[in-house]
């Protein structure tokens, strides 16, 4: 079931980036990190990571301030933040891949043996990750 769940990379460094701003909201609420900052926290290219950024500022996940003291903090609670939506905020719809190979196997005219289990796994993983907030980790 290797490729059942695909979260690519724009979807981890949104979950991390937003984990890392979580963390630093407990500190100090008005604490903000900039792009370069979080890049090397997660390891990350800054290209990359802004781009997640502006995802997340136009999702309103996200408050961005420019200039010297400028960075970026979470726009809310960490605990109305869910996982789903930071998620589908920086890649689209969350959805299992529908089948448990990595490579579709079964014809295009035929419907997979397991369609049933692959879609009742997609909408327990949607619960999950509607249900779990920033909070929650």
């Amino acid at each position: 079931m290797a490729g059942l769940l695909n979260v690519g990379e724009m979807g981890a460094l949104a979950l991390h980036l937003m984990a890392e701003l979580a963390l630093l909201r407990q500190e100090d609420e008005t604490a903000r990190l900039t792009a370069q900052e979080l890049a090397a926290k997660l390891h990350a290219s800054v290209h990359t990571l802004q781009k997640v950024i502006r995802r997340l500022t136009l999702a309103e996940l996200l408050e961005g301030t420019r200039g010297p003291h400028g960075g970026v903090k979470l726009a809310e609670d960490a605990q109305r933040i869910s996982l789903l939506r930071i998620l589908e905020s920086a890649e689209g719809p969350v959805r299992a891949n529908g089948c448990l190979f990595t490579k579709r196997v079964c014809p295009e005219n035929v419907p997979c043996r397991f369609h049933t289990l692959t879609e009742s796994m997609e909408e327990n993983i949607r619960e999950y990750f509607s249900q779990t907030t920033l909070a929650d980790l």
